[in-house]
């Protein structure tokens, strides 16, 4: 008995993830994403991919797809700094991602794993709702009047999932009294002795500003070019990327608003007297890639164990403080899709594996949240203290 169709709610990378490996695995999949298309809005910036993480790119990607991620990646060896607002050094020891990792650009991770996928992803498919019946299928219905049916449906449609909704609609986003603005900066000689390493925290009174090179190994419209022809790839320089967080008690914080040009100038301003270098850093930013946004977290309980589950965001929203988000979603795709391979060749039968998946997925996930919320304290003492 084969697992029959599966569908994924949400192209990003977790869910993404999970589609390579099941069509590696002989497993029938489609993939519905609500934006009208792979470059509608932007899906953020430098991220540290674990070894686990690498690794599981490695066993789903088609080669020449691993082989792009592999050459566009970045190093995140060398000292952690820690420096004050006037760029004294404080510490050459900050903690910070394994040696191993690699850093990637999430928007350039995303296009290569759109690659191969063809029409098995469709875009402008934003969930209205979904039903499960009693022969054994689950039908997704969309906005636009269309509908999906398979014999799996996965939602991994982020922190704000239409499909954890219809499971446990009781659980909501939690508010970490917090507001990030960030951005990033095209690289230069002078902004890159900011952050030699595998990153830099840099402490002001009562504000931490956060930087983190993203210098791909090869500019990825060049690379995709050669190594995986007709792949859409746009062209991307090389950045320094930095995150502020807005202090609680900071009018911001609490209306975010939406103004590119009103975050630049929101950390102007709050580091006012700060190192010129740091206040060029943010001056020079690519204003396409500004904004500012509140910053949430969401553990999640069990739900009734049936066709339909989550993964990533979805089901374990986590600080960025953390770094952990999208290493979680891997290692969620890589097992929810070794599950359903056992299923396929007839190994194990169907709820029980998404049984025993969600337990793992709730374990795993849940505690990568407590790590965020640990690892905030580093950044906002007193608040993260207090929660």
């Amino acid at each position: 008995m084969t697992v029959g169709r599966v569908l994924v709610v949400g192209a990003g990378l977790g869910g993404l993830t999970l589609a390579h490996g099941l069509v590696r695995a002989g497993v029938d999949v489609r993939v519905y994403e609500a934006d009208d298309g792979p470059g509608e809005r932007s899906q953020g910036y430098r991220i540290g991919l674990a070894p686990p993480a690498m690794e599981v790119l490695r066993a789903s990607l088609p080669p020449r797809l691993h082989r792009l991620v592999e050459v566009t990646s970045g190093s995140l060896t060398g000292p952690g700094l820690l420096f004050d607002e006037q760029l004294t050094v404080l510490s050459r020891d900050l903690e910070g991602p394994p040696a191993e990792a690699r850093a990637v650009d999430r928007q350039v991770l995303r296009r290569i794993l759109l690659g191969d996928l063809g029409d098995r992803v469709a875009y402008a498919k934003r969930l209205a709702g979904l039903t499960q019946d009693a022969e054994g299928t689950v039908t997704a219905r969309f906005a636009d009047g269309t509908r999906a049916t398979g014999q799996v449906l996965v939602g991994a449609d982020g922190g704000n999932s239409v499909v954890r909704r219809n499971l446990a609609p009781e659980v909501g986003l939690v508010d970490s009294d917090l507001c990030g603005a960030m951005g990033r900066t095209p690289v230069t000689d002078r902004f890159l002795r900011l952050v030699p390493g595998r990153g830099t925290m840099v402490k002001g009174p009562g504000i931490t500003l956060m930087l983190g090179r993203m210098q791909f190994g090869r500019e990825p419209s060049e690379a995709a070019a050669e190594i995986a022809p007709g792949l859409d790839m746009p062209y991307r320089d090389s950045y320094v990327r930095w995150v502020l967080l807005v202090p609680p008690e900071h009018p911001a914080a609490t209306d975010p608003g939406r103004a590119r040009d009103d975050a630049r100038e929101l950390v102007l301003d709050l580091i006012d007297g700060w190192h010129p270098d740091l206040r060029d850093l943010v001056r020079s930013a690519d204003m396409s890639a500004v904004g500012r946004s509140k910053v949430y977290d969401r553990p999640m309980p069990s739900w009734p164990v049936g066709r339909v589950t989550l993964l990533g965001d979805a089901a374990h929203l986590t600080l960025a403080s953390g770094g952990n988000g999208a290493n979680t979603a891997m290692q969620d795709a890589a097992r929810l899709c070794a599950s359903l391979a056992e299923v396929d060749r007839g190994e194990r039968e169907l709820i029980s594996v998404l049984g025993a998946y969600q337990d793992d997925l709730l374990e795993r996930g849940n505690a990568a949240v407590e790590f965020g919320k640990q690892a905030l304290k580093r950044f906002v003492p007193d608040t993260a203290a207090s929660q």
